[in-house]
């Protein structure tokens, strides 16, 4: 027998459907888990299948929700044309799958196939749902494989209660309400049970509104993880070409000169001729360094300048002196002679 989940804390987790959703309890199908369920369902189309329904009890900021994540066959099952029986051998197959291939899931549900004549639940499968799957957010799902019709019921204090829609994958699907008719044992009838062509109507446009709503989400988050990820590639871009430009200007500038020839040239030591090798070289002056050079070039032209200026200024002060002083001797010379004669 199934243990009672009654109480399971709840996982904190986004609801895949719309916001606001109305329903007396919110469910989430993955794809992969429904398809499984169909696939499971159209398999036999003479005799009722069934499985459970493995996942987690959610809660978001609106309340509690049900999430479907994977479904488990029950292979061992006593099958008929018009009713299912969960025996020993299903529960002990169910909970050594259940163990193996999904240990973190949980049991939340079952389901169960009518082929062929509708989706209405019948005593016996309300006895399953009251007796194995007691928990208010167990879900009683049930399906017809040749209309395609689905049902979904789940424990209420008034008894057995209708889901009017489920969500896969964040698609809302309607589910199928039976008329309303003499209550069945341990089963309420439906609220709202008359489904007139204008609730009908309404229901079809909430549905139709709850599609769009949930698909300009989707766009949105869409064009919020592409932004995102263009501002990601953007700055990984940005920050890659910074760090070249410098490691390419620090690798330069440690780069040490390139030998490119060597020139022997002869040098004399002693008596002896010896051979020395010249190495001549290149090296990529970096920009900087490049402007420093430059200026002490500059620097050493005009020190050069300069002292040439000195040097030529000295010279020209130093003529003048050397003819005055020829002048001024030779009319002392001259007066060595002796007195000048009548």
């Amino acid at each position: 027998m199934h243990d009672a989940t009654s109480g399971e804390k709840p996982v904190h987790r986004t609801f895949p459907g719309p916001r606001n959703a109305e329903a007396r309890l919110r469910v989430a199908m993955e794809r992969g888990a429904y398809a499984e369920l169909i696939a499971h369902a159209k398999a036999s189309l003479e005799a009722e299948v069934c499985g459970v329904l493995a996942g987690h009890l959610c809660e978001d900021d609106e309340g509690r929700f049900v999430s479907v994540e994977a479904i488990i066959r029950g292979t061992a099952a006593s099958e008929g044309g018009t009713h299912v029986t969960f025996t020993q051998n299903t529960w002990n197959a169910i909970h050594k799958t259940l163990e193996n291939d999904y240990p973190k899931l949980k049991i939340e549900g079952w389901y169960h196939t009518h082929p062929g004549f509708g989706v209405e639940f019948s005593e016996m499968d309300v006895f399953i749902q009251r007796n194995f799957f007691p928990s208010p957010t167990h879900l009683a799902l049930v399906t017809d494989p040749l209309s395609g019709a689905v049902a979904i019921c789940i424990n209420t204090p008034e008894g057995i209660q209708y889901l009017d829609r489920f969500w896969v994958d964040g698609r809302e699907q309607q589910c199928r309400r039976p008329a309303p008719g003499p209550a069945k044992a341990g089963e309420a009838p439906a609220a709202g049970g008359s489904s007139g062509s204008d609730s009908e109507r309404l229901r079809t446009v909430e549905q139709r509104l709850s599609q769009l709503v949930q698909a300009l989400d989707d766009l949105r988050a869409f064009h919020y993880r592409f932004m995102l990820f263009c501002g990601f590639v953007f700055c990984l871009a940005l920050a890659a070409t910074v760090g070249y430009s410098i490691y390419s200007q620090w690798g330069a500038r440690l780069e040490p000169p390139k030998v490119n020839q060597i020139v022997p040239v002869p040098v004399q030591i002693g008596d002896k001729t010896v051979l020395i090798g010249v190495g001549i070289t290149s090296w990529q002056v970096p920009p900087e360094l490049d402007a420093i050079l430059l200026q002490a070039e500059l620097a050493e032209r005009e020190a050069r300048a300069k002292l040439a200026a000195q040097t030529n200024a000295a010279a020209t002060n130093a003529n003048p002196a050397n003819a005055g002083a020829g002048e001024a001797g030779a009319p002392k010379a001259a007066g060595t002679n002796g007195p000048p004669r009548d």
